[in-house]
């Protein structure tokens, strides 16, 4: 069964909906009515983080969860108390406490006291998004929208990975189907919660951290959607980080492969997870700014048209550059397959590789943060006789589609780095030309990224010169 109706996916970031005011402007966008609409939302900035350090203190036998169920509390009861009318007030409120004794309650991750343990650190760590979910429908609810919140962990069916789920998209298109489209044919509004899925025995698990993206993207493709918006607390994908750069601009327009690359390496409008469902649909994204909704946004589809060149500049600000040097007589090969096996075993993002096949040496950019995970996951790997880590280096890259086939992009990126007197440490340049990117020492990335926007031409006026990246 797929909607008659044209339907409109809108996901919304924590800090849109962040307060009376965020909230309160959300469902003003989405309450006039037109194409059939999803919403998908996050939970609100700061709800997770609390959360987890919540979850973490009870696994530890701290004290900790009950101050963040109460902090939690707190802060929804006071948005919903300048949003809501008694009766929404009342039944709100109700759901509130029945979700913090029905998931945060119980704590989460076995102990000496509980060694059973609660809920699951994913259900615990989720639970925000039930509650913004049901906070919006009920907003929507006072302004005479007809809306409910759905649970996605009973819509997106996954692998059950406790870092970061995949979704299982076959099991999934049925439930999104059956559940979604009866709601949009009688005229409600879906407000789904962003970032949960669940397995097929019915245990909650996530799609990692930023995942809210990805369930916007996933909901669009299966249903399917006509576009999916994705609103967030900036104007649209930009040329580099505007807090680097004074004349970063608005890109209007950007290809899927673009896009990927850009969210890939570090461009935080956009989750890098949520592309690629999106793509093998041809649904357009668009990134729209609730705090100017009428701009113009930036509009993720086929290729762009334009002149060969670099179209940004984009970082992953903090990296790790890990140097793997392979047992005697093991091999490149062996060594090479053992870590990256080991690496999607454990869902570590390798950002850059490059090698040295005479020394039998493979170097590898992660994500700092994921430094501890990979660490472990390397004691898994036989052939390993020696590693180095290099943990104050960050990513730079230069991006743009139209760069495949345009001589001197590399050699122009490298002089303009020489010039600034940084020391590129690896590089790497994908034979789709599509992305050359660098490893710097973390102290040059700002002269970095200023260096190669300013030699690419890429400034210009129409960014969100003074808004963070973070959705």
């Amino acid at each position: 069964m797929t909607s008659p109706l044209p339907v409109l996916v809108m996901k919304f970031g924590g800090t849109s909906i962040l307060g009376p005011q965020g909230m309160g402007r959300v469902a003003e966008i989405l309450a006039p009515g037109g194409p059939s609409t999803v919403a998908v939302v996050s939970a609100m900035a700061g709800t997770t983080d609390v959360l987890l350090h919540g979850v973490r203190s009870a696994s530890t036998g701290g004290s900790g969860l009950a101050a963040a169920a109460g902090a939690v509390r707190q802060d929804h009861l006071r948005v919903a108390g300048v949003l809501l009318g008694r009766r929404e007030m009342d039944s709100f409120a109700a759901h509130l406490d029945y979700v913090i004794s029905g998931y945060l309650a119980k704590g989460a991750l076995p102990t000496a006291a509980n060694p059973a343990g609660g809920c699951s650190l994913e259900a615990a760590a989720s639970a925000g998004e039930l509650l913004s979910a049901a906070l919006l429908a009920a907003v929507l609810r006072e302004r005479g929208v007809a809306a409910v919140a759905v649970d996605s962990a009973d819509l997106l069916i996954t692998d059950g990975h406790p870092r970061a789920a995949l979704p299982l998209v076959a099991e999934s298109r049925e439930r999104v189907r059956g559940r979604l489209l009866p709601l949009l044919q009688a005229g409600t509004l879906p407000v789904v919660t962003g970032f949960r899925a669940g397995t097929a025995a019915g245990e909650v698990t996530t799609l990692g951290r930023g995942g809210s993206d990805h369930s916007a993207t996933l909901l669009g493709a299966l249903l399917p959607a006509a576009e999916v918006w994705i609103w967030t607390d900036v104007d649209g994908l930009l040329t580099a980080d505007p807090r680097l750069v004074a004349d970063a601009r608005l890109l209007p327009e950007v290809s899927y492969s673009e896009a990927m690359e850009l969210s890939y390496f570090g461009a935080k409008v956009l989750h890098r997870s949520a592309v690629p469902p999106a793509a093998s649909a041809a649904i357009p994204i668009r990134i729209k700014n609730t705090m100017r909704p009428q701009g113009p946004g930036t509009v993720i589809e086929g290729r762009p048209p334009g002149p060969g060149g670099a179209r940004a500049v984009t970082l992953v600000e903090e990296a790790c550059l890990m140097t793997l040097t392979a047992s005697p007589g093991a091999g490149l090969n062996r060594l090479a397959a053992e870590v990256f096996d080991d690496f999607a075993d454990a869902r570590i993002t390798t950002l850059l590789v490059t090698q040295s096949s005479a020394e039998d040496v493979v170097c590898v950019a992660i994500p700092r943060v994921e430094l501890a995970a990979a660490t472990e996951a390397l004691r898994r790997t036989r052939h390993l006789s020696a590693q180095d880590v290099q943990d104050q280096v960050s990513v730079v890259v230069v991006v743009g589609e139209a760069m495949r086939g345009t001589a001197g992009i590399a050699g122009k990126m490298f002089g303009a780095l020489g010039k600034q007197g940084i020391n590129v440490i690896a590089i790497s340049q994908g034979s789709s030309e599509l992305a050359v990117a660098a490893v710097v020492q973390r102290r040059d990335v700002g002269d970095a990224v200023r260096a190669l926007h300013r030699v690419f031409g890429l400034g210009g006026s129409g960014g969100s010169r003074d808004a963070p990246l973070r959705s």
